[in-house]
């Protein structure tokens, strides 16, 4: 078994809490209403991240789990969803991580207005209330790291993950079904763009000032070509020493051309703290593995869960991977596969939660809209729920469309988990998780999504407290 110590979902953001205190710009609430709210346990939040102005969605969290007084605040930025790009892909592109409260603020991403958003948070009622953008320093935002510059500072790095694209390919070249490339096959060509380095395509570092509200660009830390896909998942280390992220690789869709395909990349820097300078690169990839998404760090600062999809059929146990890193190098310690069949992976493994108490890790996956459940002793060991080589599950309603799950959020009293329909259903489903075992409860339309075709919208982030 592979030792991995799981740190709670809530534990960083507990101490950024503890130390935040905020004062930011000022502006509105587009939509959204005030109500009492003294019988609210928490609450969650979402982004549409729609083809147009985006909005965050709040909802009050009841002592029983369940989801009320839905309201939808205006970033005044827009949202990233185009469901005329990228063929049958209808614009769908994933990340983890596009939303952080701090203290009395969220931030968000806005993944087609290229900017980031700082909201004062009022904790009693859940209000939010929009202070202002500041532009991401790339392309296509999608997920953000916080990160205190000293213990009990005031002023905090931000990293932000600009995507920027994912380049993939589609169909499988016989007859009438010929092999369609994205962005175009131009993009794909020997010398073409897939190898040249983006400026746009990064990681970029801010410093948010607490006590005055200021959220400032410092520097780029990273760009990337796009030979393994842009960025999805950013995330420091519990510790602070060390920054991990995920790629997107270039993935094939229905079609049998595995040498197209490109594998993603987990990557780990060595973060200095006091300067905000990263170094000691070093990355993983596995040929097989196109799509690395969400990853959750161990609480030891050595490891990370994450979770792939557009596997090969070669490696279709690894829908879940355990990446060691010992400083100088990643090795891959532990894989697992998700769903009914530990050797199936067809379910597109793509998000990660990890419970509070930090015994469980969830695992939700795009295509089978199912939720995974493993076990992390209190050794640190990863191993499969279930008997034998199958892997516990629980499904999202029946009624809800193959390819339409994303982000995970559970309470910090570990008893609800929650999970995004982002794509096609635009619901966020509650699961009772207090026995341990994942019950669907209920899941509740989000109405402030008021298109329903597929890839009008594409939530991006999930993420609460509790009050």
């Amino acid at each position: 078994m592979t030792k991995i110590i799981s740190r709670g979902f809530e534990t960083k953001k507990a101490v950024l809490v503890k130390l935040a205190g905020f004062a930011l710009l000022s502006t509105t609430i587009l939509t959204g209403h005030s109500f009492a709210a003294e019988d609210a346990a928490g609450y969650i939040y979402t982004t549409l991240n729609g083809t147009d102005t985006n909005s965050v969605v709040a909802f009050d969290r009841d002592a029983d789990g369940s989801l009320k007084n839905e309201r939808a605040f205006s970033t005044e930025s827009k949202g990233g969803a185009d469901p005329t790009a990228g063929g049958d892909a209808a614009g769908d592109f994933d990340a983890q991580g596009g939303i952080e409260i701090v203290g009395d603020y969220l931030l968000n991403v806005n993944a087609g207005g290229n900017t980031v958003s700082v909201f004062n948070l009022d904790r009693t009622t859940g209000d939010l209330t929009l202070k202002g953008n500041v532009p991401s320093g790339g392309a296509r935002p999608v997920s953000i790291a916080v990160e205190p510059k000293s213990e009990g500072s005031t002023v905090y790095w931000v990293v932000v993950a600009n995507q920027m694209g994912n380049p993939n390919i589609q169909k499988g070249g016989k007859g009438e079904d010929p092999i369609e490339y994205y962005p175009n096959k131009e993009f794909f060509a020997a010398g073409g763009d897939i190898s040249k380095v983006s400026p746009d395509r990064n990681i970029a570092l801010m410093s948010f000032d607490s006590l005055t509200g200021d959220l400032t660009m410092n520097s780029v830390l990273e760009t990337f070509d796009g030979m393994n896909g842009g960025p999805d998942n950013v995330e420091f280390s519990p510790d602070g020493t060390k920054l991990a992220l995920a790629t997107w690789g270039v993935a094939h869709f229905a079609t049998a051309m595995p040498t197209e395909q490109r594998p993603s990349r987990v990557y780990f820097y060595d973060f200095d703290v006091a300067t905000g300078k990263v170094d000691g690169e070093r990355h993983f990839e596995e040929t097989g593995i196109a799509g690395s998404i969400g990853f959750s760090w161990s609480a030891d600062s050595d490891s990370v869960y994450v979770s792939n999809f557009n596997l090969t059929p070669d490696t279709l146990d690894n829908s879940l991977t355990v990446l060691t890193d010992d400083g100088k190098s990643i090795t891959k310690t532990a894989n697992f596969g998700t769903g009914d069949d530990a050797n199936g992976g067809a379910d597109e493994a793509c998000w990660t939660v990890l419970s509070p108490d930090g015994k469980k890790l969830y695992v939700a996956s795009f295509t089978g809209n199912i939720i995974s459940e493993f076990n992390v002793s209190s050794s640190g060991d990863v191993s499969i729920e279930g008997p034998g080589p199958v892997t516990a599950f629980a499904h999202r309603a029946d009624t809800t469309p193959a390819g339409d799950t994303k982000d995970l959020y559970i309470s910090p009293d570990g008893k609800s988990l929650y999970v995004n329909g982002s794509y096609q259903s635009f619901t966020v489903s509650q699961f009772n998780a207090e026995s341990g075992k994942l019950t669907l409860v209920d899941e509740t339309r989000v109405e402030a999504a008021a298109d329903t075709f597929k890839g009008a919208y594409n939530f991006l982030g999930l993420t609460g407290f509790s009050k």
